[in-house]
């Protein structure tokens, strides 16, 4: 009996110490299954994308949150990147009048009608005062008139050189020269478009263009880039270039939309963007360049000519500059902190 004990103490014994192990064991197994765990960079929290510089650099790490919504192109890759049409508007028109069969000039908005009829009523008063002040001066030389006559003439000039000045300005602002008009032709239409100040170079006076309107897409126009604008957009830095067209059966209306196709070797290499590449801040256009894996550094740029779909770049940017063309809306969010 004594023996019968013994041996079954031991048993006991022997399943409590196996017990103890394996339970040890399983404690090693498991912590070491959780320490590779915690140490697989699968399993790693991603940082979040650090804005630095003032918001000037947006660096994403290994698999930041939205990394995968930015997608980028290289300036001037094949496929990326194509010339655009300048967008177009048609200013002003001819047609016959009803009344007395003469020539009327109809405008695409009632203040540039107001202002080139301001212009006419003060050229035709100029002329009346020159009548005036040659009068007076053929009257003061005879000693009729006295010299208050001729100094009150004379002031009447340059007072009607300075208005008619003024609202011959106003018209070539907008790209219309009041003279041109004047001797138009009945059926004349006159489109005006902006192209970037670094195109001008290549445009020259007399250069056919095409043009397709958006009432009439099925129909292509051909037109003649007559004059380029006197001066240059402070914001847009582009120019306006009239483009004088024959408005057969008076179909164009002043107001109509247009593009217009110039010849390749004038608006080739310019820089176009898709629009949703800008991101606008406080009236300034931005981009964001990827100069380093995951580095996209913010910077400023000058647009031109652009649609709903695109955009003309006209200075910030350089021949193979890498630039995100989706998900600058994350990166302006970062960078301004909005």
């Amino acid at each position: 009996m004594g023996l019968l004990k013994i041996i079954k103490s031991a048993r006991s014994n022997r399943k409590k110490i196996l017990f103890i192990l394996s339970i040890i064991l399983f404690v090693a197994v498991l912590g070491n299954f959780l320490c590779n765990k915690k140490d697989d960079p699968k399993n790693k929290i991603p940082k979040k994308a650090e804005a630095k510089n003032g918001g000037t650099l947006i660096v994403f790490h290994s698999q930041s949150p939205g990394l995968e919504l930015i997608k980028t192109a290289v300036v001037g890759e094949i496929g990326d990147f194509v010339n655009i049409d300048a967008p177009a508007r048609i200013v002003a028109t001819t047609i016959p009048s009803v009344s007395s069969g003469n020539r009327v000039v109809l405008f695409e908005s009632a203040e540039l009608n107001e202002i080139y009829v301001s212009y006419v009523h003060a050229k035709n008063q100029l002329v009346r005062f020159r009548k005036t002040l040659n009068r007076n001066q053929d009257m003061f030389k005879h000693r009729v008139a006295t010299e208050k006559d001729l100094v009150d003439a004379e002031t009447d000039v340059s007072n009607g050189q300075a208005e008619l000045a003024e609202f011959e300005g106003k018209l070539r602002a907008v790209g219309l020269n009041p003279d041109e008009i004047g001797r138009a032709p009945i059926k004349s239409a006159w489109v005006i478009c902006d192209i970037p100040e670094s195109q001008l170079q290549k445009l020259k006076k007399g250069k056919k263009v095409r043009l397709n309107f958006s009432s009439f897409p099925q129909e292509e126009f051909i037109g003649k880039a007559e004059a380029l604008g006197d001066n240059i957009d402070p914001i847009t830095r582009t120019v306006k270039v009239r483009i004088e067209i024959q408005n057969k059966d008076y179909k164009l209306k002043p107001g109509m939309f247009a593009s217009v196709k110039f010849p390749e070797e004038t608006m080739s290499g310019n820089v176009v963007l898709p629009f949703t590449s800008i991101v606008t801040v406080e009236g300034k256009n931005y981009v964001f360049v990827e100069r380093e894996k995951g580095q996209f550094h913010r910077t400023e740029v000058i647009t031109g000519i652009s649609n709903k779909d695109v955009v003309t770049i006209v200075e910030g940017l350089s021949p193979q500059d890498r630039v995100v063309i989706q998900g600058s809306i994350l990166l302006k969010g970062l960078s301004f902190g909005f």
